[in-house]
């Protein structure tokens, strides 16, 4: 048990690592969204909830330390922290139904959130219209780039864990194993 604690935490702290140094790289923001989103969802699958909702947390920190979060975008940083934990809560939920529902779900829920309550915050603090064009941009990149990092943190924890399987059923998640799962 503690060998399986002392494993989750290292892989956290290593795709904590990883986020940080995607964003500092300076790849685009399309590039560097979607390796965010499947570092969350690889997380999700290989170590658990706790340590994806962590990470969801922390990384658009690293965000604002490499500039892929504009300055005037900073009052937005919770709505993105919220929007982050959103997309891995309802791809817990939908891990194992079809390709549909756990691709498209999860990143219109976090791209509709972020756009609505971003917008929200924006209005209430009275920022020029520009930034509400932002938000809407902002918006765009975040469901296209979660879209796509689900596809890919699956395929990652596939290729990783050894689960190969080509129809559109996911493994279950090994964070929370049951009998005969590893």
């Amino acid at each position: 048990m503690e060998q399986n604690k002392t494993v989750k935490l290292t892989l956290t702290g290593l795709c904590l690592a990883v986020i940080l140094a995607v964003q500092i790289a300076g790849m685009p923001n399309l590039l560097t969204g979607i390796a965010v989103n499947a570092v969350f969802v690889f997380l999700f699958l290989y170590a658990g909830l706790q340590s994806a909702l962590f990470i969801c947390i922390l990384s658009p920190f690293g965000g604002i330390i490499s500039g892929h979060l504009p300055a005037p975008m900073y009052p937005l940083l919770p709505v993105i922290i919220v929007g982050n934990l959103l997309l891995v809560l309802l791809y817990k939920i939908l891990h194992n139904k079809k390709a549909f529902l756990r691709f498209f779900m999860p990143s219109l829920a976090k791209g509709l959130f972020i756009y609505l309550t971003g917008s929200a915050v924006i209005e209430w603090l009275e920022i020029t219209t520009k930034i509400k064009w932002l938000v809407f941009a902002v918006t765009g990149i975040q469901t296209f780039t979660a879209i796509m990092g689900i596809i890919l943190g699956e395929s990652i924890y596939r290729r990783i864990s050894g689960h190969n399987k080509t129809d559109d059923s996911q493994p279950k998640e090994t964070g929370q194993t049951s009998s005969g799962d590893t």
